[in-house]
């Protein structure tokens, strides 16, 4: 669950609503702080001062409890804290002062809430909230509201959840604008704190940013220690946020004013674990994880399963710059150090993880094989690819071919017809056929001068009167002489034929405008036209012959 991070955050600050029953003076005293110093080094010796007190008589039932239950807190021992702190809730003195009451019910569900129990810290949650309503202290009442929040973000209820940790967040911006003493601003710091981890935690960076923004603004001016952590977690998430929203500048400029913290000069950079991974600082993170880890080593209570946390997290590094002997050897690490620890689901968390390896490097020389395969294929299918586009290009240039000499022939055939017309004067006198070739030859030769067919408006008409033939006579030299049967693919002939031209003649000409000089108002008539009296389109036959 995310918010243990939070709790765990608590913890560290010194839990307000824990400092604040301290200056109450009814929860605790100088005794029963004296205590507390030796449980951090003997928790035996503590129990053991603490019941001969409450024995004799010296130490209030309600004190006893609250003790014990802070002894058990620091040895991590959560489910006996709560015992602890239930038997002192529910002792008349703290059932009788209800500012007492309410801040031992706030520091019941905050132990409560990493537990599991969420609906029973929902059902202390709003007991609280009346309470403190009572009271008029809208602090605690945004406080409440914040873990029943983060119950049901951890029942999976996400609607509930937001609904009550955005009506925390109102009463943060509202009470964060006043005059507060500093231990209540690093409280609503913490809240809106809590709500930008969740906010991550969802993948919404941008509500995330904008909630870090607040925990700032929150904090101020402030400068304690816990201000100047909750302020440097702040920038840490925030260079994590943007980094996952790929915004390098703001990320690495969030960064940089994390390290000027005192908080993150402290912690070395250990908060920047988003932002080394989304950024690809992968060096960098494996240089602050291996730092904290020579540091654990060091100091041999810190041997424990935030150790090993760390060396999954400089495993995961490794793993991302590709360094996998050395992810190896940390995962054979992790578990070694699991077993010192007598932590059997750790042990074999990191012995599943070592598994895992050994399995994708298995998985990764399968999938290299495969690529290889794969590969070859391509290549086959690439020189296949390349042979049918051969083969396409060279049946095309054949084609090409094939339509010239078409062309060569049809001059050759008129070139005939010149020669047909070269006998004596005689000879033509007498043969009629010579005549009617010698006529059709004129016909041409007005109707290329006049070049009428050019005129897209022209019929076939205007065309042969205005060059002096009747529709009748120029059917029958056409379709005696000419390559076509008709009066109308004669002229479009006479229009391509002069397209032809131009393609060759006029290279700067575009197709379009080439069409539009011979006479053809539709593009489409003009390529078909085209391609019938020369088998190829216009465009292909400029490339052909430039």
């Amino acid at each position: 669950m995310f918010f243990w991070a939070i709790v765990l955050l608590a913890a560290a600050c010194g839990d307000p609503a824990k400092r604040q029953v301290k200056t109450d003076g009814a929860l605790s005293d100088s005794t029963t702080q004296e205590i507390e110093k030796i449980a951090e080094t003997d928790t035996t010796r503590a129990f053991h001062m603490l019941d001969s007190l409450y024995e004799r008589g010296e130490l209030a039932e309600h004190t006893y409890y609250y003790t014990r239950a802070r002894i058990y807190q620091g040895t991590v021992d959560r489910l006996l804290a709560v015992g602890e702190v239930r038997r002192a809730y529910e002792t008349p003195y703290v059932q009788q002062h209800d500012t007492i009451r309410a801040h031992v019910l706030q520091w019941m569900t905050r132990l409560m809430l990493p537990l599991g129990n969420h609906e029973e810290c929902i059902k202390q949650a709003i007991e609280g909230i009346q309470l403190v309503r009572k009271l008029d202290n809208p602090i605690m009442e945004a406080d409440f509201m914040m873990l029943i929040g983060m119950s049901y973000y951890d029942m999976g209820d996400k609607p509930q959840a937001w609904a009550k940790m955005n009506e925390a967040m109102e009463q943060v911006k509202t009470l964060g604008g006043k005059e507060l003493k500093s231990a209540e601003r690093t409280k609503l710091a913490m809240m809106a704190l809590t709500v930008a981890t969740a906010h991550v935690n969802d993948q919404q960076m941008e509500e995330g940013i904008a909630s870090c923004r607040t925990t700032l603004g929150v904090l101020d001016t402030l400068h304690t220690g816990n201000a100047d952590m909750l302020r440097g977690q702040a920038y840490a998430m925030m260079a994590g946020a943007f980094a996952k929203l790929s915004l390098r500048d703001s990320a690495d400029r969030y960064a940089h004013i994390y390290w000027q913290t005192p908080y993150g000069q402290q912690n070395k950079g250990q908060r920047l674990k988003t932002y080394f991974k989304f950024s690809g600082r992968y060096a960098e993170g494996l240089r602050v994880t291996e730092d904290y880890l020579l540091r654990c080593r060091q100091q041999a209570d810190t041997i424990n399963r935030q150790y090993v946390s760390l060396l999954h997290e400089a495993e995961d590094y490794n793993v991302a710059m590709g360094r996998h002997q050395q992810a190896y050897n940390l995962s054979r690490r992790a578990a070694i150090v699991t077993d010192s620890l007598h932590a059997r689901d750790m042990h074999q968390k990191a012995m599943e993880y070592a598994e895992q390896f050994e399995s994708q490097e298995k998985d990764h020389e399968i999938a290299l094989q495969q690529r290889r395969i794969i590969m070859l294929w391509v290549v086959v299918a690439f020189a296949l690819v390349v042979l049918a586009i051969l083969v396409f290009f060279m049946r095309r240039i054949y084609g090409k071919n094939r339509d010239l000499q078409n062309v060569i022939s049809s001059l050759e055939q008129k070139q005939k017809l010149l020669e047909r017309i070269k006998p004596s004067a005689a000879m033509q006198s007498q043969n009629a056929e010579t005549d009617d070739l010698q006529e059709f030859l004129e016909m041409e030769r007005i109707i290329d001068e006049q070049k009428m067919f050019l005129n897209p408006k022209a019929s076939i008409d205007m065309v042969m009167e205005q060059a002096g033939f009747g529709r009748r006579r120029s059917t029958q030299l056409i379709q005696q002489f000419a390559s076509t049967n008709t009066r109308v693919d004669y002229m479009n002939q006479k229009r391509v034929e002069y397209a032809a031209h131009l393609l060759v003649s006029a290279p700067l000409m575009s197709t379009k405008e080439i069409r539009e000089s011979s006479g053809f108002y539709e593009d489409s008539t003009f390529r078909r036209n085209f391609k019938k009296y020369y088998g190829v389109t216009p465009a292909a036959y400029r490339t052909l012959h430039l």
